[in-house]
């Protein structure tokens, strides 16, 4: 496979699919972006009254989850088949769309999994793994978020409906180390406007916590559609990416 995926060429294809007519996205995104808003509000709530379990977290975080598969259906779709998908929710439930989110969950677990090894490794005060000190457990954060990267080109290819295998190998992309680099380019480009919209929640809730209590569903809003952006140019990345290795 030649490696002719240019970061430069895919990053501006990403941002240009989303602000060349960000009018437009905005209206295709309202009711995606209202549905995140309601549903983390809800679990607000039931936070505030104390009636939220484990398995409550599990359902809210697994709705949104879903959610944010629909948006890279309509993104890979639109890209890779010049299909416009006018309302993606409707795809919620959808096999191929609940199919998406099982991947790009076990691919990101994969990516973090020496986070969360770390975490059980302290919480249960062991300072040694196989002898060696605990804290280099973080250091295989490079083989595993490598691998997790190689394969994160199957993502567009389930949402064509086409069958993967991750096992046999054959699914392995070349472009990991550049893929990475364009996912860590667009994660930073969006930190500025999220960072602003958290300071400006911070200020208004230190300073008049009754007058954000009637802002906060505005802000949260403000803060998804900022979200839906950023996982909308990184799922073009992914499209175009995807593209780059079925040309070759």
């Amino acid at each position: 496979m030649n490696d002719n995926l240019s970061i430069s060429e895919i990053i501006s294809k990403s941002f240009s699919y989303i602000f060349k007519d960000i009018k437009k996205i905005f209206r295709e995104s309202f009711f995606t972006v209202l549905a995140l808003t309601i549903i983390f509000n809800g679990l607000y709530f039931l936070v505030l009254k104390n009636i939220a379990t484990k398995f409550t977290f599990f359902i809210i975080f697994a709705l949104m989850g879903l959610v944010i598969s629909t948006i890279a259906y309509k993104v890979h779709r639109d890209i890779l088949l010049n299909q416009t998908i006018l309302n993606p929710l409707f795809k919620m439930f959808d096999f191929t769309n609940i199919r998406y989110l099982f991947y790009s969950t076990l691919i990101s677990s994969f990516a973090l999994s020496p986070i969360f090894l770390k975490y059980y490794l302290d919480r249960n005060d062991m300072s040694t793994l196989f002898g060696a000190d605990s804290r280099y457990v973080a250091l295989l954060l490079i083989p595993t978020i490598y691998l997790a990267f190689k394969l994160i080109l199957i993502l567009p290819k389930i949402s064509l409906n086409k069958s993967v295998s991750i096992f046999s190998g054959k699914e392995f992309n070349d472009f990991s180390g550049k893929l990475f680099a364009i996912f860590l380019i667009i994660t930073l480009v969006f930190i500025i406007p999220t960072y602003l919209i958290f300071a400006l929640q911070v200020y208004f809730l230190e300073n008049s916590q009754e007058f954000y209590k009637f802002l906060k569903p505005f802000f949260d809003f403000i803060s998804f559609f900022v979200s839906y952006l950023n996982y909308a140019t990184v799922f073009a990345a992914l499209s175009y990416s995807y593209k780059v290795t079925k040309n070759n």
